[in-house]
């Protein structure tokens, strides 16, 4: 009598990559770190210093004013009036502050300041927004949806300050609006951030867990 064989059976974990799989689900994973940090360094920019109250002696340039759109103050919506200052041979752009519309075919009537005129307040960096398609046109050409210091410079074809002066004091200032609460700014973006980081430490796992398979090994 013939006994039957005996297959001994090994079963060791091993890894099983998968190219086109990897490949997307470290894309992702370099996107979720890459947001990571983005949103950490923007939460140390609410962490900088107070800016420093600045004065400058200049002049306004009405004709080229924009009206940033999708602006609130005290419940009211309407628009922060953008005006180019020549200030010591360089241009600045100037918030003037808020103004506030009745109707979305026309925009509101703000005076020009005429002269020189002396104005107070201080440098904020521009932090333009991504914008999937950045061409699209506004009906109302003074109409923006961003400050873009490039398209003011091809307008007077030279450099612009790529910082925005807001406006606290003088002549040609509208309603002032008030800053966001950078302790508020600072942790919002810093929860971003954590966020973030445990999508792309979520994804490492996956990746592993997915890889990692059972085989056998005959002997």
């Amino acid at each position: 009598m013939t006994n039957p064989s005996i297959v001994n059976v090994n079963r060791n974990w091993h890894f099983v990559i998968k190219p086109l799989y990897s490949f997307i689900m470290l894309l992702g994973i370099a996107i979720c770190f890459s947001a990571a940090v983005w949103q950490y360094q923007k939460s140390t920019f609410f962490q900088a210093p107070a800016a420093q109250s600045l004065h400058m002696k200049g002049v306004f340039l009405n004709e080229s004013s924009h009206f940033l759109d999708n602006q609130t103050l005290n419940g009211k919506v309407g628009y922060a009036v953008i005006t180019p200052f020549l200030y010591d041979e360089t241009i600045y752009l100037v918030n003037r502050g808020f103004v506030p519309y009745q109707s979305r075919d026309k925009l509101p009537q703000v005076m020009p300041v005429i002269g020189t005129v002396e104005i107070d307040g201080y440098l904020k960096a521009n932090h333009k927004p991504l914008l999937l398609n950045s061409s699209l046109q506004d009906p109302i050409e003074a109409r923006i949806q961003f400050i873009d210091e490039k398209y003011f410079s091809k307008t007077f074809n030279q450099d612009i300050s790529e910082e925005v002066f807001m406006m606290k004091k003088g002549q040609g200032l509208l309603q002032v609006m008030p800053e966001k609460s950078a302790y508020l700014s600072h942790h919002r973006h810093q929860a971003y951030a954590v966020q973030w980081l445990l999508l792309g430490l979520c994804g490492i796992f996956i990746l592993f867990i997915a890889s990692l398979k059972r085989g056998s090994a005959h002997a």
